[in-house]
């Protein structure tokens, strides 16, 4: 009786410590499905969350769940023990994280653990150090990597779309094959080792301050400072450039087709050879700029100014909405 006894405690000791930081890993042993968590509740945020139960600071308080079809959005889970946890239903949106302790059983479809980082879908890496972390292929749609050191980090084939990469540092970093539609970034710091096709750094200037940003088909560099510089021959089909400073940049005989530069600078913009096809031009500035032989079929110029263009007797504005609202061909079009 007395063996038996001894048995049964170091048995449910065991048990108990699985998933704890140092506990025992029982070799092909189920993960432990922890139902509860404990979690600190502060401003609607939850953070400090384990599966045992623990003190909050003031004026946190001491909240409980359960991780099946737990909403984590927006939660802190940096330093969050999760050994064993089944997070298979839980909404991951926007969480931060680091530092997490021991590897959930399940993660959400797209999401994955790397050295302690949740990394998926919307989640928020602001500030992380994630150098040198191989992120290749990871689904980072949404993400924010905002100021985070990506230094020599692997996002081949990663899908960065809608990721925002601003002030991030970048040095070393490997782009190539990633996904980057719609990738926002501004204050870049450090070049990466590769970029994907057709992709490169650009810098220009702002209050006597360098700024570079990742510019490429499909990139979102709204109210960028580019004036000045040379895009000539570069696709940038797609690319979103609403509000930029583009003063005297060349455009001659790049791809600008469903081009958004909506409000932007364009004064002595060359347009040359542009195919500028489906763009959004509405409200910018053209003042200067040269159109010779562009072609702006079906693109909004709707409010846009075009004082002194040169050559826009040559360019094309078949289906255009013109500065006047009025379609190009129209009786009183002024295109």
């Amino acid at each position: 009786m007395m063996k038996k006894t001894i048995a049964t405690l170091l048995t449910a000791a065991t048990t108990s410590t699985i998933g704890l930081v140092g506990g025992p890993l029982v070799a092909h042993a189920a993960p432990v499905a922890h139902p509860k968590y404990y979690a600190c509740l502060a401003g609607g945020y939850l953070s400090k969350v384990s599966f045992a139960a623990h003190a909050c600071p003031k004026p946190a308080k001491v909240v409980t769940g359960n991780f099946a079809g737990a909403n984590f959005t927006y939660a802190n889970l940096a330093g969050a023990m999760l050994n064993g946890v089944n997070l298979a239903k839980t909404n991951l949106s926007g969480v931060t994280s680091g530092h997490i302790v021991g590897v959930p059983s399940a993660l959400p479809k797209g999401w994955t653990l790397v050295k302690g980082f949740l990394i998926g879908p919307s989640a928020n890496l602001a500030s992380a150090n994630l150098t040198g972390l191989n992120l290749t292929k990871v689904n980072a749609t949404g993400a924010t990597f905002y100021g985070a050191n990506l230094t020599n980090v692997n996002f081949s084939g990663a899908n960065l779309t809608n990721a925002s990469l601003s002030n991030a540092t970048i040095t070393g970093a490997i782009f190539a094959t990633a996904t980057m539609k719609g990738t926002i970034s501004a204050y870049e710091n450090g070049q990466p080792a590769s970029l994907p096709t057709g992709w490169q750094v650009s810098t220009g200037q702002f209050d006597g301050n360098n700024i570079s940003y990742l510019v490429g088909p499909l990139a979102s560099i709204g109210g960028a400072h580019l004036s000045g510089l040379t895009f000539a021959g570069v696709n940038l089909d797609g690319i979103y450039m609403a509000g930029d400073s583009l003063v005297n940049t060349s455009f001659n005989g790049a791809s600008l087709v469903n081009a958004t530069l909506a409000s932007a600078n364009l004064q002595e913009v060359d347009f040359t050879n542009v195919n500028a096809t489906g763009g959004n031009f509405q409200n910018a500035d053209f003042e200067g700029a040269n159109m010779t032989n562009a072609n702006f079929t079906n693109t909004n110029l709707n409010g846009a100014r075009l004082l002194s263009v040169a050559g826009i007797n040559s360019a094309i504005f078949t289906g255009a909405t013109c500065p006047d609202g009025i379609k190009y061909g129209q009786l009183g079009a002024n295109c």
